[in-house]
């Protein structure tokens, strides 16, 4: 479970108002004694990761992975960056995600350009493909919601990709529901704070690792899992950003870094690993 055992004065999470991530931050600001809270949209992750660096009173929701998508990548770039070792992952929660299509206009044969997120378009390709010409312009934003609220700016040409809550928080009409291509989409949201957690026997712990440039060493890290029987429940690689052809790993698995068993894997992966970063041990949702 998450102490709240620090003061936290700032709640930030990637914004504006109506996005899938504030639903992610309305669970957690239940971890709080008080509600007494500033609640802070921010535009992007890279900026809400340095601000709570800077702010030891502070702690962020961010997106971490969709289940169509995969990892989001600016959060595990920046998630690497973070020089405080006490600032970490210490929660998690799940959203659903039901994509609207939203605009000014009238109807979808107004509509010559959709913005979004980059995620939320190639969640909607299937649904952009059937009712689109195949040359409709596709415009990137850093989140649903910032794409929604910036229609107001626009004229009926444009919509966006984005929930019914923004529909009705932007005031726009809603010209199609449900458009995920894969209609048990969901993303998962991290709660990155100084706070500690304790174990609860179902639990999960963070890592990024880059193994030794050697053949085998990534096997051999991989054994260390099977030889002492925790499950590894996730993996996936980012570029090193340092050298071409190397790559950082990032794993969660089963147990608490505060127990045994978790301990023994982190000593035994430090023999065929140069670089290890904790990122964080919580329970799983």
């Amino acid at each position: 479970m998450i102490e709240i055992n620090r003061e936290i004065k700032e709640l930030l999470f990637l914004g504006p108002s109506g996005s899938y991530c504030e639903a992610a931050k309305n669970q957690f600001i239940t971890f709080f004694p008080s509600k007494d809270i500033g609640q802070k949209p921010f535009s992007t992750v890279k900026s809400i990761i340095e601000y709570v660096e800077k702010n030891e009173n502070a702690a962020a929701v961010i997106p971490i992975e969709n289940s169509i998508e995969g990892i989001v990548r600016e959060t595990m770039d920046n998630l690497l960056n973070i020089k405080d070792p006490d600032l970490q992952i210490t929660a998690e929660t799940v959203i659903p995600v039901n994509h609207c299509l939203v605009s000014k206009a009238g109807s979808i044969q107004k509509v010559k350009k959709i913005i979004s997120h980059p995620q939320a378009l190639a969640q909607c390709s299937k649904f952009i493909e059937k009712y689109f010409p195949s040359d409709i312009e596709q415009i990137e934003k850093a989140s649903t919601s910032k794409a929604a609220q910036e229609l107001s700016e626009l004229d009926d040409s444009y919509a966006a990709i984005a929930n019914a809550k923004t529909a009705e928080l932007f005031k726009l009409n809603i010209l199609a529901k449900n458009i995920n291509d894969e209609k048990d989409n969901k993303t998962r949201f991290i709660f990155l704070s100084r706070c500690t957690t304790t174990p609860t026997g179902s639990d999960k712990t963070s890592i990024a690792f880059a193994t030794k440039n050697q053949p085998g060493a990534l096997v051999k890290v991989l054994n260390v899992f099977d030889s002492l029987n925790i499950n590894l429940m996730y993996i996936d690689s980012r570029p090193s950003k340092k050298n071409l052809g190397e790559y950082v790993f990032f794993t969660d698995f089963e147990g608490h870094i505060k127990d045994e068993p978790t301990q023994k894997v982190l000593d035994l992966i430090k023999l065929n690993t140069n670089y290890i970063k904790l990122l964080g041990s919580y329970r799983k949702f």
